[in-house]
């Protein structure tokens, strides 16, 4: 018996409303109100976008960059909607620091990140038991000092060429679906304690439509206490 392709989408649809469901992971601190994000700093996003057709996939330079941008953004909006204040990141724009040793230290911290993203996405329940850290090496970012948190944004996704749509949809035993998928990482800025870790996956369609986008990074947060 084979399967209709309009129900293994329909599958996939749920378990992505399902993720987006349970894709909030507070640590007890922030959770029971122990600690409140007051203010923080979003360091440079990283949202990677590739193309895939039946002959394989490529980069999207400039859409990944603007997505990056997009998201950046969005999550800002989100956070000051929550009256937390977003500082100006002194490693974004115009007036980025040229200082070689501090954007070393950025460098190294953004490596440290990436090196814990995996066992942050496999294992988030664990966010949930304050089980993770990037140390106290944070502080040598030299932030604003009001800040409470650092905010890390990751992410991939997938569009398809109406090629690559036209074989998937043919073949009734295939779940590859063209997927976006981000991370938002908040970390105290003087503990390096992972205190919010949020992972929402949508369809890739979300990218050509900013307000969607906005939506999804909203939503994603939605259980972020707001600032008192």
């Amino acid at each position: 018996m084979k399967a209709s392709p309009r129900l293994a989408l329909l599958f996939i649809g749920c378990l992505l409303a399902c993720q987006q469901a349970e894709a909030q992971y507070l640590n007890p601190k922030i959770a029971e109100k122990k600690v409140t994000v007051h203010s923080a700093v979003i360091l440079p996003a990283k949202v990677e976008i590739t193309k895939e057709s039946s002959k394989g996939s490529e980069m999207m330079v400039a859409e990944s960059e603007q997505t990056s941008k997009t998201v950046f953004e969005a999550v800002g909006q989100s956070l000051e909607q929550k009256k937390i204040t977003v500082i100006k990141s002194p490693f974004e724009g115009e007036s980025a620091t040229t200082d070689e040793n501090h954007r070393y230290l950025l460098a190294d911290i953004q490596t440290r990140y990436d090196a814990l993203l995996p066992k942050l996405v496999d294992k988030s329940k664990d966010v949930k038991k304050a089980r993770f850290s990037l140390g106290d090496d944070v502080m040598l970012l030299n932030v604003d000092k009001s800040a409470d948190a650092l905010v890390f944004i990751r992410g991939h996704g997938r569009v398809f060429t109406k090629g690559k749509t036209f074989f998937t949809l043919m073949n009734p035993f295939s779940f590859d679906v063209p997927i976006v998928f981000i991370t938002i990482g908040i970390v105290d800025a003087r503990t390096g304690e992972v205190l919010v870790f949020t992972k929402p996956a949508k369809s890739s369609s979300v990218l050509n439509n900013p307000k969607k986008l906005n939506k999804l990074v909203t939503e994603s947060l939605k259980k972020l206490p707001a600032s008192s």
